[in-house]
């Protein structure tokens, strides 16, 4: 049974078809990428997966449980968790704030715990703090803690965004071109953290336009195009198919 299954998935906006037909099987721990030109369904596949859209038609099972249909706050608390293309960080926090603004949701004790600072709560407290320096070491941020997460570099603002997003301890991490603006070094850098993520145990979808990053990272490829799936399998048997080429003419393949 694969770990994350989509069937027949269509994505309809009037009488545009973004997705059509979308067959998928996700296997545990693996890294997938997903790769397409410009409008060919590849932020619309992440949303229908996290639940930002309702499919039109067909179904999404996780770990054998139906999923499609339901909000993306029930779907994260299954363990699927993404990230956007933009930096979303709170405005004027440092880096180990944004972090613990962030794991607010792990906290299961009510307020009245923090408030007369029981034991509940002060094993709680360790336990999600030790997560947030767990996390800022593995993305390499712990000279950054307590900088203003605005003063990072691009780079280091997608890593944040990550390790935001790693507090929610995700099965499945959604990760929405975690690479762009990057120059090859700093994006080489980030797919080495991505790997990492994988040695936590979490699978990994991620949509990327460089293809060198997929090469590196990836181990599998799904090429997107007007909606529908037109190859998959191995990156570097994908990339050089004549339909994939095809579907990139008049776009830089870099």
């Amino acid at each position: 049974m694969p770990y994350l299954e989509l069937k027949n998935v269509t994505k309809t906006f009037g009488k545009l078809a973004a997705l059509k037909d979308i067959d998928l099987r996700v296997e545990k721990g693996e890294i997938l990428g997903i790769v397409g030109p410009n409008g060919s369904g590849k932020t619309t596949l992440i949303n229908v997966i996290s639940g930002y859209f309702r499919p039109t038609m067909g179904e999404i099972r996780f770990n054998g449980k139906k999923i499609s249909g339901l909000r993306p706050d029930q779907i994260a608390s299954q363990g699927i968790i993404r990230t956007f293309q933009s930096n979303i960080l709170y405005a004027g926090a440092t880096v180990i704030e944004n972090m613990i603004i962030s794991s607010y949701q792990q906290y299961k004790s009510s307020h009245w715990h923090s408030f007369f600072n029981t034991r509940t709560w002060k094993n709680e407290n360790e336990r999600v703090v030790g997560r947030v320096i767990e996390l800022i070491k593995l993305l390499d941020l712990l000279n950054d803690t307590f900088l203003p997460a605005e003063g990072l570099s691009h780079g280091y603002q997608r890593l944040l965004g990550i390790a935001m997003a790693m507090i929610a301890n995700p099965s499945i991490l959604l990760l929405d071109e975690p690479t762009t603006g990057m120059n090859h070094e700093e994006a080489m850098f980030v797919v080495d953290k991505i790997k990492k993520l994988r040695e936590e145990g979490v699978t990994v979808i991620l949509i990327e336009h460089n293809m060198k990053v997929l090469l590196d990272v990836a181990d599998r490829v799904v090429v997107l195009n007007f909606g529908t799936k037109i190859a998959e399998g191995k990156p570097e048997e994908q990339m050089n198919k004549p339909e994939v080429i095809e579907a990139y003419l008049g776009t830089e393949m870099v």
